[in-house]
């Protein structure tokens, strides 16, 4: 290059390719679409090589600019670890952590552990995804996320799984359904009974679903919702029910629904931290990690 590569380039190509779009970037990064255009214009004069291409309205990467992309990552994670090391150096952690959480978790634990994290370390800007368990998984390997709060599936060799905690589906009910007062569900009894369901894009979903067919029981689905807030609060005007584990209604104290304990075999879910194995070099994760793992036992003994 005639010039060197900024930081900016890094961070303005890769919410590019994120985004898929100049004007989308733009937004996300608070500056303006001319801004963003010309800066990915002067960093492809500068490699000589075309980073983009489009299709229709959508900016795609070519293959020099997939290969960009990887080395971009790792550069800005370089970069962002060797802030906060020199940061921590005067006691104060700087930077910014991404956390992805599985939906079923957000509410009943994001909030806490967001304020617990910003009262402790208030120069590092948290980012929140609400994101699948596959997604978290993908987004960690690719350098797009720090670290990941959900099921610890152990799918990946690239990740470290931590439990915070284990938690049990049960069956959850308005406190007016007929099953309200019951103490505990026979999976049997589900059979041909109206639950609403997540769609099957779900982790959640697809758990549920082995545990019917493990005790060969088929409920009829009166709907399914791909928001955990709203399914739960349709539970009372469908009067229906829903399998989702018992964490689900923390937060969600105001919905007045209970949690049935169910009777079969169901192996327990367990509920941790998921971040790159390579990770114990990034002093905001350690941290983020340190906090999580005191908290979370504790909010959910609660």
């Amino acid at each position: 290059m005639n010039e060197p590569i900024e930081i900016r380039h890094l961070r303005y190509f890769l919410a590019v390719a994120e985004a898929g779009s100049f004007s989308r970037a733009a937004d996300r990064l608070g500056i303006s679409q001319p801004s963003v255009s010309q800066q990915m214009r002067d960093l492809e004069t500068g490699l000589r090589v075309s980073l983009f291409q489009r299709r229709g309205k959508r900016i795609l990467l070519t293959s020099s600019g997939t290969i960009f992309q990887e080395h971009a990552r790792a550069i800005l994670r370089q970069v962002e670890n060797f802030l906060q090391e020199v940061s921590s150096e005067t006691g104060q952690l700087r930077g910014v952590l991404h956390l992805g959480v599985i939906p079923v978790l957000n509410v009943p634990l994001v909030p806490h552990l967001l304020g617990l994290f910003a009262a402790e370390h208030p120069g590092v800007s948290l980012t929140v995804e609400e994101i699948s368990s596959t997604e978290i998984e993908t987004a960690l390997e690719e350098g797009r996320m720090d670290v990941g709060l959900g099921f610890l599936t152990r799918h990946s060799p690239n990740l470290r799984y931590e439990r915070l905690c284990t938690d049990e589906f049960a069956l959850i009910v308005p406190a007016t359904n007929r099953w309200s007062k019951r103490r505990w569900i026979e999976l049997s009894e589900l059979h041909q009974q109206r639950l609403l369901q997540l769609p099957d894009t779900f982790v959640m979903r697809r758990m549920t679903d082995e545990i019917c067919r493990q005790h060969q029981v088929r409920p009829r689905t009166v709907a399914e919702i791909n928001a955990i807030e709203t399914l739960l609060r349709a539970l009372q005007p469908l009067d229906s029910a829903t399998l989702m584990p018992k964490i689900a209604l923390r937060g969600r104290e105001n919905l007045k629904l209970k949690a049935i304990p169910l009777r079969g075999k169901i192996e327990p879910l367990d509920i941790g931290l998921l971040r790159l194995s390579d990770s114990g070099d990034n002093t905001t994760v350690s941290a983020f990690t340190a906090i999580a793992k005191a908290a979370v036992p504790t909010l959910i003994r609660k």
